[in-house]
């Protein structure tokens, strides 16, 4: 008989620029004791924070999380703990996962992927735990194999379906919104017409040359991560404000009239499936009250209703329409925001996820 509040220990990666900027700007924080400064990397409201636990928690489920390579965290709890963790730095923190899950016992041991820990280790881990479960919606590393897991989680219905034919047991699991983010926002001017908020890597090609044709056209204002690389005489660099994340990220969108959405490219064996809508920000800027022009993908209805919740466009040329639209009807666009951000705060929360969650984990323990 399965647990009826089965316990978690959830295993977190950050993003490394996230953490060098955090521990860069709070030179104390290093020297906090482990829950305290826990406490504070979750309170930027980066990522997922605290989300899936607190969520857990007040369900009934005892719940813990770690964040892998937040370094100085790390070694607080193995000092708080008389460990001297040895070897270089994927073996010390190797070490001190164990330790952690060996200290912590818990039935579930959850594993967000684009994780520096590996298969072998997660496979010796599977020892200590009940059920071992991956949770992964990012290009796949190259070599992993991620066998190690007894079930796996992903929001993006091509991995789900590359999981099964590896012969995993894997289940479609949505992403969602922390409506905590709402108590943490001041009430903000909506001064930013139309704005962009993401990333430009190797996953993003086309995210580029879109947001270039966009830029001669309208007054667009571009935040994220990695503007190195592109081109010096790109439109971008002039319109770039730097990278926002957590809470920040937020008050951007809360800021816009208008935030524009483009879906990462992830390949699965070999090919770029576009067909789907699946991102974060799709609850992010709609649970903020921002109204969200995003693609028109085939399962958009089975998330948000196209042009009446969210905003949707087929092509740069609909993309740019759409725009212009917004900017042009400003009341019948926060009527679409609103709608928008009631569907998410009564559907994609992350508390509705949890409750999603442990009916898949009891039916696999």
């Amino acid at each position: 008989m399965p647990p009826a509040f089965p316990s978690f220990l959830l295993i977190h990666t950050y993003h490394p620029d996230f953490l060098r900027r955090v521990y860069r700007d709070h030179p104390d924080l290093a020297a906090q004791p482990f829950d305290l400064q826990r406490r504070r990397l979750f309170d930027t409201g980066y990522c997922l924070a605290d989300a899936y636990g607190a969520s857990l928690r007040a369900l009934g489920c005892p719940a813990e999380e770690i964040i892998v390579n937040a370094d100085p965290l790390q070694r607080c709890w193995a000092k708080e703990h008389g460990l001297t963790p040895e070897g270089n730095v994927h073996d010390r923190r190797r070490s001190i996962v164990e330790a952690q899950i060996r200290t912590l016992r818990p039935e579930v041991l959850y594993v967000f992927e684009w994780c520096p820990l590996g298969d072998a280790f997660l496979k010796d881990m599977r020892r200590y735990v009940r059920l071992l479960v991956g949770q992964v919606a990012s290009p796949l590393v190259a070599g992993r194999t991620y066998e190690a897991y007894d079930l796996m989680l992903s929001s993006w219905p091509p991995l789900v379906e590359h999981f099964r034919r590896a012969g995993l047991r894997t289940e479609h699991f949505r992403l969602g919104f922390d409506q905590r983010v709402l108590d943490r926002l001041p009430d903000t001017e909506v001064d930013l017409p139309v704005s962009f908020v993401g990333g430009f890597a190797p996953s993003h090609p086309d995210r580029i040359a879109w947001l270039e044709r966009l830029c001669r056209e309208i007054e667009l204002t571009v935040f994220g991560y990695g503007i190195e690389t592109v081109p010096e005489s790109s439109p971008l660099r002039r319109r770039h404000q730097g990278p926002v994340w957590g809470y920040e990220m937020y008050r951007v969108l809360r800021r816009s009239r208008v935030t524009l959405n483009r879906h990462a490219q992830i390949p699965v064996g070999g090919r770029v499936c576009a067909a789907f809508a699946n991102n974060m920000r799709l609850y992010e800027a709609t649970g903020v009250g921002t109204c969200l022009l995003t693609e028109r993908r085939t399962n958009l209805p089975s998330l948000f209703e196209p042009d009446r919740e969210v905003l949707t466009y087929a092509d740069d040329a609909e993309c740019l329409e759409k725009v212009r639209w917004a900017l042009e009807h400003p009341e019948a666009a926060r009527e679409i925001a609103r709608r928008g951000q009631h569907r998410t705060l009564h559907e994609h929360t992350y508390r509705h996820r949890m409750i999603e969650l442990l009916d898949r984990i009891r039916r696999h323990l």
